[in-house]
Parts: structure tokens; sequence; C-alpha cells
């Protein structure tokens, strides 16, 4: 039993070296089949053929297997894209990168450009010679010609005498007339206008239309502007009016954490319409307003009015009282700093009579014009 159990350890052992040794020498990535170095644990391949320095690598592509990945020497790792390169794809290939050969890379549209296309490819890109991307590129066929050539070089025009000898193949719609150019005037937008200027707008080199154009403003609002309100108020008593008030909103705070806090003073009348209670009133009203611009251009505000009656003092829905008013609103019409105008909802009721407010509280809705 022993001896058959050392002759079998003896048989394993040989294996072993004969696995190891080939002809008494070492085994090495030379000694693997290309099928190894692709599979190196399949059944029959040497245990050398997994060494990671047997496995081929990008750096193994010559600059033919570039080119050509696909020739018989050629390691299989250079057919794989990520091996690839633009500058690997050669004329033909790019004219047609299907063809026999040629990298997986130029079939890729990132590897083209307009100066691929000549001007017949951009004219038909089904042509011969065409690489098959020169209509998804979208080039501009004018591109392929100088610039500025004359409407003389059109077909059939009594001056083609004066044609420069460069613009004579140019299409007729990449002429230029200079003609044209010098009768119209040239309109100046704020894009003329120099970023340099804005410190002294009237400095030399400055164009005049900028400051018509108001290219420099900042964006907050003046420091004082006219406002005007009219609108319509219900006291529930109930009492019908109708409002209106003029006045000035005071912004102090421009160009600081403050910008969008602004103050309103104005004064107007409340006339009455129609109802039992309530009398015509002369307004004085103060608030302080928040105003913003996100999805919508808004205010908000609060803040102290007087409502100076010529009703009866007896009679709390016809007294003079000293109201505290809110109100919010939304632009509606026009620029935030040129004249817009705003809707806006605002309920008002006397300081003494808060606690009454659903029975001499005054709710509305106006319009807010801005100037």
């Amino acid at each position: 039993m022993k001896l058959k159990v050392l002759a079998q350890a003896a048989v394993v052992v040989l294996l072993s070296a004969g696995v190891a040794f080939a002809g008494g020498r070492a085994l090495t990535c030379d000694d693997c089949s290309d099928e190894c170095l692709e599979n190196p644990y399949s059944k029959g391949c040497p245990p050398v053929c997994k060494d990671p320095e047997c496995q081929a690598t990008c750096d193994d592509c010559s600059e033919m297997c570039k080119q050509n990945p696909y020739l018989p020497d050629c390691p299989d790792i250079c057919r794989d894209v990520t091996c690839q390169s633009c500058e690997d794809c050669t004329d033909d290939c790019k004219i047609n990168p299907y063809g026999e050969g040629c990298p997986d890379i130029c079939r890729d549209i990132k590897c083209y450009s307009c100066d691929d296309c000549s001007v017949e490819c951009i004219e038909n890109p089904e042509g011969q010679d065409c690489p098959p991307v020169c209509d998804e590129l979208g080039c501009n066929i004018c591109d392929k010609f100088p610039t500025d050539c004359p409407v003389s070089c059109k077909d059939g025009s009594p001056d083609q005498e004066n044609c420069p000898t460069e613009c004579q193949d140019v299409p007729e719609e990449c002429l230029s007339d200079d003609s044209v150019k010098q009768e119209t005037p040239v309109e100046i937008t704020c894009d003329d206008c120099p970023p340099e200027c804005e410190d002294d707008p009237y400095a030399e080199g400055c164009p005049a239309e900028c400051q018509e154009l108001n290219c420099y403003a900042s964006g907050a609002m003046e420091p004082l502007r006219f406002i005007g309100d009219l609108g319509y108020l219900r006291l529930s008593d109930p009492a019908d009016f109708l409002f209106a008030r003029l006045g000035v909103e005071y912004s102090p705070y421009a160009g600081t954490a403050y910008e969008n806090i602004s103050y309103l003073l104005m004064v107007g009348a409340a006339h009455k319409l129609d109802g039992s209670d309530g009398d015509d009133a002369l307004l004085i009203d103060a608030i302080a307003q928040y105003n913003w611009s996100d999805a919508f251009d808004g205010f908000i505000g609060l803040g102290l009015g007087g409502w100076i009656s010529a009703g009866d003092d007896d009679i709390d829905s016809e007294d003079t009282d000293l109201d505290i008013l809110a109100n919010i609103g939304a632009r509606v019409y026009g620029d935030p700093d040129a004249f817009n105008a705003s809707i806006f909802l605002e309920a008002r009721n006397a300081v003494d009579e808060l606690s009454d407010i659903s029975q001499y509280g005054r709710f509305g809705v106006g319009i807010r014009f801005q100037y």
C-alpha cells in the first residue's frame, strides 16, 4: 500500500514539473497561446499565463496596430475602443469608417469637424468620398469661402469684372453687399457700451446712445418715485367706498442688504358709494414696504393711516380714526425700473376697533401706478 501511494505522489511531482518546465526550462509568457492569454484559467493553460505581465495592454499596440488593429500580429486589446484615438483614423477610414481594418473610434462623430467636409460634401453629404457625418455636423457652407466677397461676383452682375479672383466661385448667399452696409445705419445696443464707460459714461469713446439706453442702470429702484392708487373698499357694516391716493415711494437703502425696503407716503380720499354706515373721508397713509423679484415682482406693506371722516364722531363706523393698514400686491405691467402697474389687496381698521375688525374693518382691492 505504501509503495502505491509513493508511486502516485511521484507521478504528481513529475506532472507538476512537466507543467513548470518544458524541455528542462521554465515556462514564459511566450508559451501561452492566444486563447490562454485571453482566458488564462482555461483547462490546459500553464499557470504562468495568469501572470499580469503576460496580459497585453494598450501600450503594446504599435502605430500600425493603432491604425489597423485587425492585423494578424496585433494584440486583441488593440481592438478595444478605449485603446484607440481619433488621431489613429486615416483619411480613408474617415471616408469609410466601416472599412476593413479601421478602428471603431472612427465611427464616432467627435472625430470629425467641418474641416473634414468639402463644399461638395456640405451640399451633398451622400456624395462620393464624403464622411458619413457631414449632414450631422451642420456646417455652414459660407465658412468654406473668403469673407466680404462683394455682390459684383453674382452671376449676371454688370460689375462682375470687379470680382476678386478668390471670390469667383462663391455662392450667392455668401456674398456681402458693402453698399447696403454703408447705407444702413449701425444700431447701437448695450453690447456696444464698454464696461469702462460705467464710471464715466461721458468719457471719450463711450457712445452717447448708452445713456439713452440706460445701459449702466444698477437694477436698484430710484431713491424717490411717484405712485398713485385707485381702488375699492368694503365696510361690512355695510358701506362701499371708492378711494384714490397720490404720493411718493422712498428707497434709501439702494446697494445695501436692506435695498428691498422702501417707505410710502400718500394722501387721498375715500368716497362713499353706497351703504347705511360710514361717510366720506380724507386719507393720509404712511407705509413701510418690502419689495421682491423672484417668480414675480411683488410687495407687501404695513403702516398707519389717518381716516379723517366728515361723519358723526359718536358712531364707530363714521368717526375719524387712526388706522392700521396692510396690503400685498404684484406687478402686472411694465418694468420695475420704469412706468409700471400693480394690483393689490388692502385691509385697514381703526387701532381702537381691532376687536371689532369683522364689523368695522375695511377690505378691498386696488391698482397701483408707479413712475
